[in-house]
């Protein structure tokens, strides 16, 4: 079976996509920090332990591999200094680019960022849309592409997958938060009026993108990946609402208010969000998927409305656990900070 490594296996979409991998017929090989906690697959796997800004481990992951799926990242939601995000972000996707053109791995999917695009300055975003990004996770993310067109030219092949937000089942994060508000018919407040369309998209679409570019014959090509079926913010959330057979309302706060508001309490660490959760969710971001479905044969199979559901019916059945385990992970909760108080008033 042709051996497939997986960097950040043990994430939130790393755990699917291993499983993906494997219903595929590949053999997994996954590199994390943390450990692979999944009884149906664990026993399956070649996990090594480690850390991708280590070059010793990342070498010895990388000998005998066929192909590479590069998703290990930290995250928006762990408020690192600049400085952690280009060592794990820009300098880990060094280290495992280096060791696979050193060990001939045949190909490399990178799994990059939706947020490289910050606030679009056209829509729908194609590939070709002008990068513009708006933290230091986006700007991270758009120099790990920089990293990629390098080795590109050293002879790698190189996949880029631009995922839009990913949710489905075990995403959490600040989802959490939206779930225990609707579990608890708070009202939901939104940045604008929540007329802008946005997409999402489902952690299964994003497997089938990275096995589909395993198999095509595609080489250093950049994909653009998001849901079809999407309706406003506004329209998606109170779908939601109304799923979960809430009396939560949802509250417009006009949007420059709201920015300035949270821009403040951000400064002071007094709120979860990062400027990419309060800069842009007013703004439509949705992508043009032609490409993908052109040169992949790939499409979105889920919907916002669908994505939502089964992220909210897992955080459900597992609430008291879930609200009680706080990280810097899309696995993990995360404290809400100021927004306790808001909640208690709503």
């Amino acid at each position: 079976m042709p051996q497939v490594l997986v960097t950040g296996g043990s994430g939130f979409f790393g755990i699917p996509l291993v499983k993906g991998l494997f219903g595929n017929g590949y053999s997994v090989r996954v590199i994390d920090m943390e450990e692979l906690r999944e009884p149906e697959i664990s026993s399956n796997v070649d996990f090594i332990k480690g850390d991708i800004r280590d070059k010793e481990i990342v070498h010895n992951a990388c000998k005998g591999v066929d192909y590479l799926i590069h998703n290990a990242a930290i995250m928006p939601i762990s408020r690192a200094k600049k400085k952690v995000f280009w060592e794990i972000n820009v300098g880990g996707t060094r280290n495992v680019l280096e060791e696979a053109l050193v060990n001939h791995v045949r190909k490399t999917i990178f799994i990059s960022s939706s947020a490289l695009y910050g606030i679009p300055k056209e829509i729908p975003i194609t590939e070709n849309t002008e990068f513009n990004p708006v933290c230091d996770y986006g700007r991270s993310k758009m120099e790990a592409e920089k990293v990629c067109n390098e080795y590109r030219d050293k002879g790698l092949n190189i996949i880029i997958l631009r995922p839009r937000t990913i949710v489905g089942r075990g995403r959490l994060g600040i989802f959490q938060i939206l779930y225990s508000w609707i579990a608890d018919n708070k009202n939901i407040y939104i940045i604008g009026k929540g007329d802008n369309r946005f997409s999402f998209l489902s952690e299964r679409d994003l497997v089938s993108a990275c096995v589909l570019s395993i198999k095509n014959d595609c080489e250093n090509e950049d994909f653009n990946l998001g849901a079809d079926g999407f309706k406003t913010v506004k329209e998606d959330l109170q779908d939601l609402i109304t799923y979960a057979g809430s009396s939560s309302k949802i509250i417009a706060i006009p949007a420059g208010l709201a920015r300035s508001v949270l821009g403040v309490l951000d400064l002071f660490n007094l709120v979860p969000f990062t400027p990419l959760h309060y800069k842009t969710p007013d703004k439509p971001f949705y992508f043009d998927t032609s490409k993908a479905e052109t040169i992949l044969g790939w499409h979105s199979g889920m919907t916002n409305s669908d994505m939502l559901k089964d992220s909210y019916d897992f955080y459900l059945a597992g609430r008291k656990d879930i609200d009680a385990d706080f990280g810097i992970t899309h696995k993990k909760s995360v404290r809400q900070k100021f927004l306790r108080i808001l909640k208690k008033i709503s």
